[in-house]
Order: structure tokens, then C-alpha cells, then sequence
């Protein structure tokens, strides 16, 4: 028997050499991740349990602020009787939204409701597999949703079970869209709808049944919806997807479908699929109503137009009980009462805006100078812009003043236009409405409107005043029509009511940027009407006339501005006054109709902005500009206070600059903690006593990075919030979301929602988080939702301020052009609403009077989220024009505003810290800033953590917490577990090396023992 051969010395130590290197590289890796990485880790692995003890003497004191309404939390196993959990309140409440939100824009020979116990066929991709939202930081858990077959049975329908399996079991065969968050060539835009070739059913199988036709359309973050779906069949995931040999079967269906794309046709338009199978609906069925399962408008001119079609639904995106309320449409249980949130153009390719979006519009801007721009972050490789040419006649504000000024001639030309106005919808009961009264005197316009239910069966009905102001010709811009004030009553049959709706005078100004550089309210008749729509008025306008123009400008300003509203963004609106486009005119609607930009316009060498070429402009780099007279701010001083000892203390009062004293120069040096590492949380400040939070997205219900909170409703999209026209209903939302965060097992304290960019083109990817196309719509109800928020401690973020329209190129330094009139009268006008109108009545505890609970009325907007894209060429976060002179000045925000996910070289920490970006949507190493050590970095500092801090202490964070109590956390599970871990690598690195040292020693008197 041959002897083992010993290891060498040499080869031992080659062997255990690279275990140790490994295990002290991962020892010294985990801690350096986890340092980096800690409050993330927090959030999204584990956090240490907050302790708070109160203060000697306070232990009786009710520091329970917010009351919950329930009782459980979402991983309760359990829910007492009585006490129905927050999350299934949340979906109640999101099908009281829907049965007021669908909208029925079509209902002939009242063809609907349907007759319990009737069988219906229900057809499409759409009916089972319907879109409940949105992709991306709207993105929730709809595993569990109601959908199309079990709402429509629950209903008490029967249901063709042999022609609805046929479309569950086949509609995964068919490729549909699939949007990468800004990834336009990892993305797929196909529909997705199973040819009628293809059934296997029998002909006769839906005969004499009724056809419900779900037509659906997706949306997500990081990219629009298709413009030209010829085109966007040539990205490369949609070439994988057609020649993938793995499936052969979706890639033929792919090819087939792609293979029907006619020339331009978008994605919201019939697929030549979806026609085939409304013809087979109509041929075979008793009655066929199309369901349009969308968040945004479809072109519905040919279904509207078409005979064989009975009725359509506008279903938007109900989020996970909002189908039931489809079932209930259709067997007359709801009386739909929803009106269009946005108009329904006929033709989208022949709107105003078509020409300058996405896509269409995104145009690049060429030159040398880009690589200089970016050198060094390779996510940006170029720079896009986008030109609002429109103006302010964006959707019905256009068609409506087309219609005025003959440029859709007459009622037929109107209708060949719009398929439905907006406001539009029908009831199953009929309506009238009459001014009774009315007042012009002072400063308000109020109408007193008689609402009769003239019908036979109890319904809602919304009530919508418009307002025109007088147009002189080539002067401030004027839509014929703008919706003034709304209001939905509740009726039954028979019964009626008066309502009365104020306008003030003051919010029919027009916003001149040219001339006074001030809203005015010019001389002249102004009409205020009160319609069904944008389109059908109701009786005789009231009229008053102003006779000198008033200016609203310096201590004559508007009654709802802090600073009277001056021109701030001649910068963006010299892009048009420098000659670069044109904005549409009610002077000449035909010649100055938006266009596509021209070569000049892509050339940024060439393009001036009030004398500047934009090459200049775009190239320099932001550096900080120091002021010589800013002094350092007192720090460390020992005052006693605690952040909790300000709740209810008004944000101007002088208390906050004793509490701001106690900062030290670490608070100072750990700014990029502090405000500039603030992906969904904010930190604890020990100096001042404030407890760290988490913040999370989204506007249809809470999410995550990363994943999705499967204990939280999945609310509606938010068009289907707006087309309630009913505000009451919005808070009652606003309030179901507070509920929950308040029953959540973290302390959710802030919600990245909701979402109020305006829907100005059909196409944007986002629309389902944004309301609608018009912004005082927009504002009222997203005023009612952060009101309601406010009334369980939940400080609401309201986004993305502002100009974030599209999707598409949005983190490429998009720079969006658009005169100051169209920001203010239509971008801006939502949040401006919500900041000065949204509202809650606070509760809070007086330590100088043992511990009285007072309660005060604040405002409700306590944060604020900026863009990606570029107001002109300035990024929006770093806008001292937009996120202080206008946000803070004009409206008097009191609260937090944050970037938004801050990616990108351009989204500069100094730049939006001295702008009035407070913090970073970062994590990781952060968003550092460059200087902060000058006096006048310190001061954007200070005042940075003031608005973080008053926006917490004002917030839900503080529940349980009294004056003068002490809060303090427990280290994290993670980390406890690091630290094990760490021990145990340790040990292993220690036994290691020892043992290689001792077998090295052996080595070596074995070798001298030979020798």
C-alpha cells in the first residue's frame, strides 16, 4: 500500500490564504455596506423598537392625537369584532369612489341597466385581464382584487363561462404592453387582444346574450404610452419578443398583430383585433356595451357614431373593490352619476398638444457642448426638450374657444371634434337645473341653483359653473370657457334642492406676463354660466362687467396670496418671446396651431433664450454663489426645548429658532444624513429631540422600493377620484389612507402622494396618478384627499412640482419650455390650491397648562416632491423661483419639500438646498453637498431642517410623544445579526489564522527535524 502524500507547506498556506483574505474582505464589506446603507436597511429589512417615556408628571396626560378608528394593525391575525380593519375600510371606501366614478357616455334606448338573472357574455383580454392601475411608485398588491367576471356576478348576473375561460386561458399567448421604467427599448407596446380567428367557441354561443366588451390600456412610470405603435414595434424587446424560438406561439401572435398596425395608429385607438371582435359582439348579441378599462381618454367618435353599440362605461383603473361597482352599474344598483375628468377628443392626432409630446415632441437637442454637459455620470447621455405651444387652450379650453370663434364652424363640426366634453355623463334618471338667484356685487359671483330629480329613480347629479372672461384681441389670452365651481347633490326621485356656488372675482383673472407682469382682471363683460358639460350651457349666462382693469400687484394683491403674484420665470417664458415657437392665439387659431420643432430649435447653439444662446445656458455648470453678508447661525446652545414641545407652535414664531439654536456642528457636518439621504424616511435629530419617520409612496396606496406592502388597499386611479366631482367623497379617500397609516405597525408619517400633474396629453404614461386635465378639478379634490390625510397625522407630499407631463426622456434634462400664464393659470394651479386651501384641525398638548389638549386649524400641505425635468433649463428642485418666490412666498407653504429620486448630476444638492429643495430623495451615500461650512450654506442648511422638523413634529410621528418626553430606539434586528454574524467571521478569522500559524511552525520544525 502506497503512503499518503503530506501537503506541502506551500500548499497549505495556498489553500487557507484565500479563506481568511475572504473572510476579513467580508467583515470589512458588511460594515461598510451597513454603514452606508444602515437607515435603509431600517426601513426595508428591520428597525430597532421606539421606546418614549414620558416626562415625571405627564404619564396621564392624552398625547393620543389622532384617533383611530380601528383598532387593528395590518399583520393583526385577528380583527375584534366590531372593528373592521383600516385596510378593509380603505377598500370601501374605494368602491364608494367608483360607484361615483364610472362614467356612462353612452346609453342608447337606455339599454342599461340590464336585467338581473340575464346571462351576459363578457369579452376581451380586457375581461380577464383587466388593469387595476399603474406600474411604477403608483405600482400596488392586486392579487386579491374584485375583477370583471366575480363583480359582474356578484351582481346577480349569469355568465357564459365557455366564452369568458376561453379568453382567461388564452389571453397570456398574446404579448401586450410592458413598460421598463426609462427604458424605451426594453419596453413592448403591443395591445394584446386575441383575434376573433382564434375563438373556439361556437358561432352561435353569445346569441341572444348580452356582450360586455372590456377594452383596457396600461400606464406606467418611466414612459408614455405610443404615439405611433408601427414605430414602437421596432424597439428591441419588442423584436425579442417576435423572435423568440422559446414561444414560438406569442411571437407569432405578436408578428400577426403587428402585421395589422395601420400607418400613425396610436395606442388609444381600436386595434384592428379589438374592431374585429365588436363586429363579432354586434352580430351575435342582443346588446353590446364596451367597458373602457383606462386612465386616461380613448378616441370613442366611431364607437359613439356606431349603431350596433348600445352603451359604453368609462371604468378608468378601479384598484381592488372598484369592479364591483361595474356589476352594480350594470344591474341599476349604482345609478352612475361619474362625469369625464378630461375631454375626449375625437382624432388625438389633431390636438394642440399632439405635435410637442413625448416622443412626438421630445425633441434632442445636438451639439458638442452636451458632452462637456455630462461628463462623468453616464445616465445622462443628452438633452431633451418639450414646447407647450398650446398655451393655456389645453384640452376643453381648447375646443371650447375653437367652437366660440368659428374655427369648428357649427354643432356638427364640434361633434366631429369631441366625441364627449368634458364633465360629461348620464344617469338612469333625468335632471333639471335652473339659476334661481344671483349675485354679482363685491367681489364674488354666487348663483343659486334649483336642482330638480325629474325621473323615477334617486340619483346624484353634478353641477358645474363656467366663466369667460372678455378677449381683446391679441392681448392676454382668454379660454371661452373655464370651469369656475362645482358641487354634486344627492336626490331622490322627485325631490329637489338649492345649492349655491361662489366664484371670486379674483380667480377669473388672467395671468399677464407681458404687460403688468400681474394677474389682472381687464375691463370688459364677463359671462359666467352654468352648464351640463364644458359644452351644453343651461339657461342665460349671467353677466357683470368690469370697467377699469384691475392689477393684482403689490399691497393690491389677490385675498389668497401671502406676496402678490409677479413674474418669476421670464426665463422660460423668453423662449417664446425670443422667437424659438409660437403659442397658440385666439387671434388666429389656424396660423399659430402648434407645429413639430424645427432643425433651428434641436440646435442649442443657434436657439436664444432672451439673448442667450441655449448652448450657454444648458453647458455652465451651477456653482454656489455666496452672500458676504450672511452670518453664521448661532449653534449648541442649551435652550431645553425638544421638537415636540412646538407642536401646534405656529411656523413663523420665534420658539423655532430657540429650538434650531440647539443644532451643533455635527448636526451642521451631517447634513447629507440630515437632508440629503431621505428615500422614504426622515432621520432623528438628537439635538432637538426629533424621532425618526418613514414616508412612503404612492397615490393609489401605499408601496415600496422594491416590493409591494401586501397589508394595504389598492386604491382607484386618481381620474376616477376627480370624475366624482365630489370632494366630500375625496376627503372621506384622503381620510381611509390616514386611517391606515396610522394602524400601520411603523410610523408611517409620510405619504409621497397625492399626485397632481395635469393630464396634458392623452399619451402620458402617469395619468392615472394624476387627476385630470383642468386644475381647478385637479385642486379641489386633491385638496379634500390631503385634508382628510391631515386629519390622521399623515403629511402628504403633494407631485411633482411641476411641468412633469410626460414620462418619456423626463431624467434626461428634459427641459420643459411653457409661457408663465399656461404654469400659473393651469401647471401650477392644482398645488397652489392644495397649499392654500387644503386644511385640518390639530390637536396638541400645553406643558404650561398641565397638559390641556388645545387644537388649532393648520394647513393640511405639510410636503411637497419637485420634478425631474427642467422648468426651461433649470432643474426643478433647484428653482429658487419655483420652490421659494412662488411655493413659499407667494402661497405660504409651511412644510418640507423633497427632490425627486435624485439620480442625476444635474440635480444638484447645493443648487436645490439654497433653492428650497429641502432634501434629497436619496439613499446610500446620498445626495452630499458641496459647501457647508459657509455662513450661507449653513443658513439653507438650518432652514432646510426646520421645514423637515416642523413638517414631522406636526405629523402622526408624534403619537404618544408629550412635552418634554424622551424617546430612544433599540438597535436593529439586522444589525444585531451583523454583529453575530461579524463574530462569528471573526472567530473563523482568528481560529484561522492561528491554525496557520501553529501548521506553519509545525511546517517548519518538521523541515528542521529532517534536516
Amino acid at each position: 500500500m502506497s503512503k499518503k502524500k503530506k501537503m506541502s507547506k506551500g500548499g497549505f498556506i495556498g489553500l487557507w490564504t484565500p479563506f481568511l483574505v475572504l473572510s476579513g474582505a467580508l467583515i470589512i464589506g458588511l460594515e461598510v455596506g451597513a454603514s452606508i446603507f444602515s437607515d435603509t436597511l431600517d426601513t426595508y429589512v428591520s428597525q430597532g423598537a421606539m421606546h418614549i417615556e414620558k416626562a415625571p408628571g405627564s404619564e396621564a396626560w392624552d398625547a393620543k392625537y389622532y384617533n383611530k378608528v380601528f383598532t387593528d394593525t395590518p399583520n393583526s391575525p385577528t380583527t375584534p369584532e366590531g372593528s373592521p380593519s383600516a385596510k378593509k375600510n380603505a377598500e370601501t371606501v374605494t368602491e364608494k369612489v367608483t360607484d361615483e366614478g364610472m362614467v356612462l357616455v353612452k346609453n342608447k334606448d337606455n339599454a342599461l341597466p340590464l336585467s338581473k338573472g340575464d346571462t351576459i357574455a363578457l369579452m376581451g383580454r380586457g375581461s380577464a385581464d383587466p388593469v387595476y392601475g399603474g406600474s411604477g411608485s403608483g405600482n400596488v398588491d392586486t392579487r386579491n382584487c374584485a375583477n370583471p367576471y366575480s363583480a359582474i356576478k356578484r351582481a346577480g348576473f349569469n355568465i357564459n363561462d365557455e366564452v369568458y375561460n376561453f379568453f382567461e386561458d388564452n389571453f397570456s399567448k398574446f404579448p401586450r404592453q410592458a413598460i421598463k421604467m426609462d427604458k424605451y427599448q426594453a419596453s413592448t407596446f403591443f395591445i394584446g387582444e386575441i383575434p376573433t380567428s382564434k375563438y373556439t367557441f361556437g358561432a352561435t354561443a353569445i346569441n341572444n346574450q348580452n356582450a360586455v366588451i372590456v377594452i383596457s390600456r396600461c400606464g406606467g412610470e418611466g414612459l408614455d404610452l405610443s404615439t405611433n405603435l408601427k414605430r414602437d414595434s421596432e424597439t428591441d424587446a419588442s423584436k425579442g419578443v417576435m423572435t423568440d424560438i422559446k414561444n414560438p406561439e406569442a411571437a407569432a401572435n405578436a408578428k400577426a398583430e403587428v402585421a395589422r398596425y395601420a400607418d400613425d395608429q396610436h395606442e388609444l385607438e381600436l386595434s384592428a383585433e379589438e374592431k374585429d371582435l365588436i363586429e363579432y359582439a354586434k352580430s351575435h348579441a342582443k346588446s353590446v356595451t364596451v367597458v373602457i378599462n383606462c386612465s386616461t381618454s380613448f378616441e370613442l367618435k366611431e364607437l359613439r357614431d356606431d349603431p350596433g353599440i348600445n352603451a359604453i362605461v368609462w371604468a378608468g383603473s378601479p384598484g381592488s373593490t372598484g369592479f364591483n361597482s361595474l356589476g352594480k352599474i350594470l344591474s341599476g344598483e349604482v345609478n352612475p352619476s361619474g362625469r369625464l375628468p378630461d375631454v375626449f377628443a375625437a382624432d388625438f392626432t389633431k390636438d394642440p398638444t399632439f405635435q410637442n409630446f413625448a416622443i412626438n415632441g421630445a425633441n434632442e437637442y445636438k451639439g458638442d457642448y452636451i458632452g462637456k454637459m455630462w461628463k462623468g455620470d453616464n445616465l445622462v447621455e443628452e438633452a431633451h426638450f418639450v414646447s407647450y405651444e398650446e398655451g393655456v387652450y389645453l384640452g376643453y379650453k381648447y375646443y371650447e374657444t375653437a367652437f366660440k370663434v368659428g374655427v369648428l364652424a357649427d354643432e356638427a363640426a364640434y361633434k366631429n371634434a369631441v366625441a364627449y366634453p368634458f364633465g360629461y355623463g348620464l344617469s338612469y334618471t333625468t335632471f333639471t337645473q335652473e339659476i334661481v338667484k344671483s349675485s354679482t356685487f363685491g367681489d364674488e359671483v354666487k348663483l343659486d341653483v334649483k336642482v330638480k330629480n325629474t325621473g323615477s329613480k334617486a340619483g346624484k347629479e353634478v353641477v358645474q359653473v363656467y366663466y369667460s372672461a372678455p378677449y381683446i384681441g391679441n392681448g392676454v389670452e382668454k379660454p371661452a370657457a373655464v370651469l369656475g365651481a362645482f358641487t354634486k347633490v344627492d336626490l331622490e326621485a322627485g325631490k329637489e334642492t338649492t345649492v349655491t356656488l361662489t366664484i371670486k372675482k379674483e380667480d377669473m383673472a388672467s395671468y399677464d406676463y407681458v404687460t403688468n407682469k400681474a394677474y389682472v382682471l381687464e375691463k370688459g363683460d364677463y359671462e359666467v354660466t352654468l352648464r351640463k358639460n364644458s359644452h351644453e350651457v343651461i339657461g342665460s349666462p349671467v353677466t357683470f362687467s368690469v370697467g377699469s382693469t384691475k392689477v393684482y400687484s403689490g399691497h393690491n394683491k389677490r385675498s389668497s396670496d401671502l406676496k402678490a403674484a409677479t413674474n418669476e420665470f421670464d426665463f422660460i417664458s423668453g423662449y417664446f418671446t425670443s422667437g424659438n415657437a409660437t403659442v397658440l392665439s385666439r387671434s388666429d387659431f389656424t396660423k399659430t396651431f402648434p407645429t413639430k420643432a424645427t432643425d433651428g430649435e434641436t440646435d442649442a447653439k443657434v436657439t436664444k433664450v432672451n439673448g442667450v444662446t441655449l448652448d450657454k445656458l444648458l453647458g455652465d455648470n451651477w456653482t454656489p454663489v455666496n452672500n458676504a453678508e450672511d452670518k453664521m447661525p448661532v449653534m449648541g446652545e442649551s435652550n431645553g426645548l425638544s421638537a415636540i414641545d412646538l407642536r401646534g407652535i405656529d411656523y413663523n414664531d420665534p420658539a423655532w429658532d430657540k429650538l434650531l439654536n440647539q443644532l451643533t456642528e455635527d448636526d451642521y457636518k451631517n447634513e447629507v444624513k440630515y437632508i440629503g439621504i431621505n428615500a422614504y424616511k426622515t432621520y432623528a435629530i438628537d439635538s432637538i429631540g426629533l424621532p425618526k419617520c418613514e414616508d412612503h409612496d404612492g397615490p393609489q396606496g401605499f408601496s415600496k422600493l422594491g416590493g409591494l406592502y401586501k397589508d394595504f388597499a389598492a386604491y382607484m386611479s386618481e381620474p376616477l377620484l376627480a370624475a366624482t366631482f365630489n370632494v366630500e367623497l375625496a376627503k372621506e379617500m384622503g381620510q381611509a389612507i390616514g386611517q391606515e397609516a396610522l394602524n400601520a405597525s411603523v410610523r408611517f408619517a409620510g405619504w409621497y402622494g397625492p399626485a397632481m400633474n395635469i393630464h396634458r396629453s392623452p399619451f402620458a404614461g402617469r395619468n392615472f396618478e394624476y387627476y385630470s386635465e383642468d386644475g381647478l378639478l385637479s385642486g379641489k379634490i386633491a385638496a379634500a384627499v390631503v385634508s382628510g390625510a391631515g386629519d390622521y397625522g399623515l403629511k402628504a407630499y403633494i407631485k411633482h412640482f411641476v411641468l412633469n407631463d410626460q414620462e418619456t426622456y423626463r431624467s434626461r434634462a428634459l427641459c420643459t419650455w411653457a409661457n408663465e400664464q399656461a404654469m400659473r393659470e393651469i401647471y401650477m394651479k392644482p398645488f397652489e390650491i392644495v397649499v392654500k386651501e387644503a386644511k385640518t384641525t390639530q390637536r396638541f398638548l400645553s406643558a404650561k397648562e398641565d397638559g390641556k389638549v388645545l387644537t388649532r386649524e393648520m394647513k393640511a400641505a405639510l410636503g411637497v416632491m419637485s420634478s425631474f425635468n427642467r422648468i426651461g433649463h433649470v432643474w426643478s428642485g433647484g428653482s429658487k423661483e419655483l420652490m421659494t418666490n412662488v411655493l413659499r412666498n407667494e402661497w405660504g407653504f409651511e412644510g418640507v419639500a423633497i427632490s425627486d429620486f435624485n439620480l442625476y448630476e444635474y440635480m444638484n444638492a447645493d443648487q436645490g438646498t439654497r433653492a428650497g429643495t429641502d432634501m434629497q430623495l436619496s439613499m446610500g451615500m446620498g445626495k452630499p453637498m458641496a459647501d457647508t461650512q459657509s455662513a450661507t450654506a449653513r443658513i439653507a442648511i438650518r432652514k432646510a431642517i426646520k421645514n423637515m422638523a416642523y413638517s414631522v413634529t406636526n405629523s402622526l410621528a408624534m403619537q404618544d410623544v408629550a412635552p418634554g418626553t424622551k424617546i430612544w430606539y433599540d438597535m436593529s434586528p439586522w444589525r444585531i445579526g451583523l454583529i453575530f454574524g461579524d463574530i462569528a467571521l471573526g472567530l473563523f478569522l482568528i481560529g484561522g489564522t492561528a491554525w496557520v500559524v501553529i501548521r506553519t511552525k509545525r511546517y517548519k520544525s518538521e523541515a528542521e527535524s529532517a534536516e
